[in-house]
């Protein structure tokens, strides 16, 4: 499931993303995000949300690439470790820019992990039924004790949507 990864403008609901293409569900992308953010940026949070709007990833994920992971890529890829698999800048897309809740999500279902401008809050969208849903508002010091219970509970709400539009 795809995801974007990025922060929002100061005082508003515009943002500025990065497209993530797999493993975008909050059991992996959270997870991730919160092991990058403490084992490859020492909880500097800012520092973290740059390199992720540097480039549009395939996959976010906390690992340092092996040589034979690396050696047998392709062409388009970069590995950034610690980080994930994204692509070469050449052939990164442009970062994308909206206005949350009034932009169309993506065509299917998806996610959207957003900074607060000063990195007070993580706030966590749902796109589904061709609009985002806002799920969770994660405050610095509920992000520092992420929980794997907290990440469930978020995806769980997704699952929410679907039986409510299902019974609907």
């Amino acid at each position: 499931m795809r995801a974007l990864v990025g922060q929002f403008a100061p005082g508003s609901q515009w943002y500025r993303a990065r497209l993530v293409e797999l493993e975008g569900q909050p059991s992996w992308t959270l997870a991730q995000m919160r092991a990058m953010w403490e084992r490859s940026f020492r909880r500097d949070t800012g520092a973290m949300v740059a390199q992720l709007l540097h480039r549009h990833w395939s996959v976010l994920a906390n690992t340092h690439w092996p040589p034979q992971a690396v050696s047998e890529r392709r062409p388009e890829w970069t590995y950034v470790c610690g980080v994930g698999r994204g692509y070469k800048d050449e052939i990164s897309s442009p970062a994308a820019v909206g206005l949350m809740g009034a932009d169309q999500p993506f065509h299917d279902e998806g996610w959207a992990y957003l900074w607060e401008h000063k990195f007070g809050a993580l706030h966590v969208y749902g796109a589904h039924g061709g609009r985002w849903h806002h799920l969770a508002t994660l405050p610095a010091d509920v992000w520092a004790g992420l929980t794997t219970q907290l990440v469930i509970d978020v995806e769980a709400r997704f699952c929410w949507l679907e039986r409510e539009e299902a019974a609907a």
